[in-house]
């Protein structure tokens, strides 16, 4: 039989707070037992906006995805977007002092690496391992453990974030009596659910557009090079519609929901529609037109700034493979053709994980709603950090971890005493 494990993660973002309890079976099996939704507003840009309204959401959405997949939930991956993210490629050298490289060489080359690129006020919130390059070799290697070396130099991808904001948002999850094992930047989560293989190879870039932060990742040789994340999203595009045509919020989402697009070249100028805005009894003309050029001003501000970003980082004629895009900002109607036109290079959709599928609870109305969820883009971050959780990428950057010394040693002493076992028997 194969060896399963329940997997939880708690998805923060401005709209909501999602819970998902995944049975991981193996990288090409994960099997969704629990989903908790729960509309919330008060995790903004990365920053908590009310503690107690934030905490009983979290723990509304828990209890929901505990209920349908009948288990208790101890500890949660955590995953998130926050425009205070600072990110840098690192290195760490180590002299290797006996023969072959161990797991504390491993470790240490990260403390290297975090003591030269990480301001004293911040807080290695996720980190990638790009690889390992063993003395003077050309190549570097995925996992140098065992080898004979003088030295190594272990190349990072770090991920960091102000020390305070980490402790006020693992405090919280400890007030809804859950631990944190791993904390995830959110568009690496969304990549593991997006990318295929051969497009981290040759070179792309994914942009995950949420509600009030977008988030972004380039790729190459199948290796993360670039994070970022910028404060605007698809409430901002709301926040236009309602300012300019002096509507509420709730108008203005519905709106964009019905009749927005941001190929403003397929709508003709002359057209129009009423809107009756609830609790109110006058009608009020808009111009669809108009509505679509409101929409592509802001998305052209978005794609400005996070490939501005990507252009200044030099990457931007790295990406062969163009772009993927995914976040519910993501599913603007013309976005595709509008992107294309923008960039000048290829561009595309998330499309549903073949890994990911509903369990089959002994409950059919259950393992119906599972079976509809798992299709749904707002929940693609979540299941993408079921996936990295049995990806190489993760498992190479384990091996950097403090924990992992305290694994070396246990795999050590169990090695010893098999040893003497034999021995006497």
């Amino acid at each position: 039989m194969k060896k399963t494990e329940n997997l939880v993660v708690i998805h923060l973002s401005a709209s909501a707070v999602y819970a998902v309890i995944g049975q991981v079976v193996s990288a090409s099996d994960i099997r969704i037992m629990g989903v908790g939704k729960v509309a919330s507003v008060d995790f903004y840009q990365g920053q908590i906006r009310h503690w107690d309204r934030l905490k009983s959401s979290i723990r509304q959405a828990i209890q929901i995805a505990e209920d349908m997949a009948n288990c208790r939930v101890h500890s949660v991956w955590l995953s998130l977007s926050t425009p205070e993210l600072v990110s840098k490629n690192s290195v760490g050298n180590v002299i290797i002092e006996d023969e072959r490289v161990q797991t504390k060489d491993i470790v240490n080359a990260l403390s290297l690496a975090k003591t030269k690129d990480m301001p004293s006020n911040y807080y290695l919130m996720h980190h990638s391992q790009q690889g390992i390059y063993v003395d003077d070799q050309e190549a570097m290697v995925d996992d140098a453990i065992g080898m004979y070396a003088n030295k190594i130099s272990v190349m990072y991808h770090l991920m960091m974030m102000p020390v305070a904001s980490r402790q006020n948002i693992q405090k919280l999850l400890q007030e809804c009596d859950v631990s944190v094992d791993h904390v995830l930047f959110d568009a690496v989560s969304t990549a593991e659910y997006s990318l295929m293989p051969l497009e981290r190879e040759q070179g792309v870039c994914i942009v995950d557009i949420g509600a009030s932060t977008t988030s972004v990742c380039v790729y190459k040789e199948n290796k993360l090079i670039f994070t970022g994340c910028i404060a605007q999203g698809s409430l901002m595009v709301t926040m236009d519609i309602s300012a300019e045509m002096n509507i509420s919020m709730v108008e203005a989402e519905k709106l964009k929901k019905r009749h927005g697009t941001v190929d403003v070249s397929s709508i003709d100028p002359g057209q129009f529609i009423m809107v009756r805005p609830v609790g109110s009894t006058d009608e009020i003309t808009v111009n669809v037109h108009n509505l679509a050029e409101i929409i592509a001003a802001r998305y052209v501000e978005i794609f400005k700034a996070v490939f501005g970003e990507v252009i200044d980082a030099g990457l931007f004629d790295y990406l062969d493979r163009g772009v993927v895009l995914a976040g519910g900002g993501s599913a603007i109607r013309g976005i595709i053709p509008f992107t294309k036109k923008l960039l000048n290079m290829p561009v595309y959709l998330t499309n549903p994980h073949d890994a990911i599928s509903a369990y089959h609870h002994n409950e059919d109305e259950i393992f119906k709603r599972l079976s509809s969820e798992v299709n749904e883009r707002e929940l693609q971050t979540a299941f993408g950090a079921l996936l990295y959780s049995q990806s190489d990428q993760f498992r190479y950057s384990e091996k950097s971890s403090p924990d992992a010394l305290t694994q070396s040693k246990v795999t050590g002493l169990m090695q010893r005493l098999n040893n003497v076992l034999k021995r006497v028997l």
